[in-house]
């Protein structure tokens, strides 16, 4: 007997991811990692993930001393009783799983990350933004680079491959700058307090830091939408 084997619910064969990140969280470095080894779990995309970058610049302290004021930033993102020094230690050991190596005591202040988010819309222009922010995270978390220097920017835009039309872009320091201004209003206008965020396809919210098994979980609803386990997972719902 000749049998049809019938879709029951409906598939989505393009993803797009947009990412809500800063350049001085660690955790979204982390979350781009994860979200990376969650996408070996999707077979037979047509094309490739499209990531797309919404720039959020966190709050930071321009006056304090460079160690001081990386803890102090960390501070303010961690929950109550737990120690900054606790928290490297924590972000160190889950990196190593994921090929970071999460090296705090080389950073030096917590820099104003405006220009490195204009740099990444420019690198939208060729599809090359989520090298580039994998680029500069590196840069700044394993190296300590000053992510907020236009030239060290330049340098890292070179590593990532950019092309020469957008290195001379990046070199006129109005290009994009209002758009960088622009999305981050746009995004506290929508709620947006911390980073990073997930949304994927539009339609599918993973809020905060998540582990693998939950992007897994959120690229299958995104992919084939009325998963039933959308309900059974508050994190995902928007």
């Amino acid at each position: 007997m000749n049998a049809s084997v019938l879709p029951i619910v409906p598939y989505s064969p393009r993803l797009t991811l947009d990412v809500v990140a800063d350049f001085t969280c660690p955790w979204s470095y982390l979350g781009l990692r994860r979200i990376s080894r969650a996408l070996v779990n999707l077979q037979g995309l047509p094309t490739p993930p499209v990531l797309r970058w919404h720039g959020f610049r966190l709050p930071r302290d321009a006056s304090a001393e460079a160690r001081a004021a990386w803890r102090a930033h960390l501070a303010t993102r961690l929950p109550p009783r737990m120690s900054p020094e606790v928290a490297e230690q924590s972000l160190e050991q889950a990196g190593r799983e994921f090929g970071i190596q999460f090296d705090f005591g080389r950073i030096q202040g917590v820099p104003d990350t405006g220009e490195a988010h204009r740099l990444m819309v420019l690198a939208a222009h060729e599809g090359r933004q989520a090298v580039l922010a994998d680029t500069i995270f590196r840069a700044y978390f394993e190296h300590g680079c000053d992510i907020g220097d236009s030239r060290e920017l330049l340098r890292l835009a070179r590593d990532a491959g950019l092309a020469a039309p957008t290195l001379e872009a990046f070199g006129d320091a109005t290009a994009e700058g209002s758009a960088v201004v622009a999305e981050e209003q746009r995004l506290r206008t929508l709620g947006v307090e911390n980073v990073p965020n997930l949304l994927l396809n539009g339609r599918v919210l993973v809020p905060g830091p998540a582990d693998v098994d939950t992007y897994v979980q959120a690229l299958d609803q995104a992919m084939f939408p009325g998963t039933p386990s959308a309900a059974e997972n508050p994190r995902l719902l928007n």
